[in-house]
């Protein structure tokens, strides 16, 4: 449109496009600015502090690492950097993730045109079946403990499958002693419910009176004590055992006992049924024989 002098308003310059994705060349040469200005966002959003960690650690190595500029990549120069990492096939999929999201938040904000991943297909990942703590095994780690704040740690991961940090998190206020139920806050801050049973209380019960813990006090220190006793019972029992082979077991126990999925989904504070069937995955086809009713009866 023609200034007041007859001259035309400048307009903003993308650099001329080599490889079918344009960008502004007043950022080309500033990837880690926009890898910043993209985490201060995820973090306004709400994601946790992991998962910020996660997107820096992979963006900044793929930054670092390739010998193409970063914001005007082209798809392939992506895949071949993917598949060069000397990582696992695990590893190679969490590049994927991040950089994905980091180029379809640039196409949003109108830094590049398009998303050179926007169809690109992620790197496949072997599938084993992931370990879950045995429910005969549950005993004899019981066993092992040796106060009331181990045994509570062991029966509540047990019984409610929350996360190693969602346990670490509780507070005397967040338990409802009577109807056995505790309030959780989850990832991206959402909060659920979640419910024990009668072992677990007489545990919960018997702690407390031992600590007696204010309102607002977490019952259990800090998360590393969750994870060094879980360490110690792996060492004294040969009982292989973490916060998130608890979540599998209770997954898994919880569909072998006639839970509905999307109750079992809700319970472990999972956004996508898709998470909560990959944690139920041991139940098996002789379960469903055990669960099948007939249709005509």
């Amino acid at each position: 449109m023609a200034g007041a002098g007859g001259s035309r308003t400048p307009r903003r310059h993308r650099r001329a496009p080599t490889n079918g994705f344009e960008v502004l060349p007043s950022v080309s040469n500033k990837p880690h600015e926009l890898v910043n200005s993209f985490l201060t966002e995820k973090v306004y959003q709400g994601l946790s502090p992991e998962t910020i960690r996660f997107y820096r650690g992979y963006l900044t190595r793929y930054i670092n690492k390739s010998d193409f500029p970063a914001l005007a990549a082209t798809q392939l120069q992506i895949t071949r950097f993917i598949s060069s990492q000397e990582c696992t096939a695990g590893g190679r999929h969490a590049y994927f993730r991040a950089i994905r999201a980091f180029y379809i938040w640039l196409a949003s904000k109108g830094y590049i045109d398009k998303a050179p991943t926007s169809d690109m297909k992620a790197p496949k990942v072997p599938k084993p079946i992931r370990y879950a703590v045995p429910l005969d095994a549950i005993p004899a780690l019981m066993t092992a403990c040796n106060s009331s704040q181990d045994r509570l740690i062991v029966s509540l991961l047990a019984d409610t499958g929350l996360r190693r940090k969602e346990l670490a998190n509780i507070t005397l206020s967040d338990i409802n002693l009577d109807d056995r139920i505790i309030t959780v806050w989850g990832k991206g801050a959402k909060q659920r419910v979640v419910c024990y049973g009668t072992v677990s209380a007489r545990y919960m019960s018997e702690y407390l009176d031992e600590t007696e813990p204010k309102g607002q006090q977490t019952i259990i220190p800090n998360v590393w004590v969750i994870t060094n006793l879980l360490e110690e019972l792996g060492e004294k029992t040969g009982i292989k055992c973490n916060a998130h082979s608890f979540r599998r077991t209770f997954a898994t126990e919880s569909v072998r006992n006639g839970m509905n999925l999307f109750h079992v989904q809700s319970l472990l504070g999972h956004s996508s049924l898709t998470m909560t069937r990959i944690y139920a995955e041991q139940v098996n086809s002789e379960d469903a024989i055990k669960a099948y009713k007939p249709i005509v009866r």
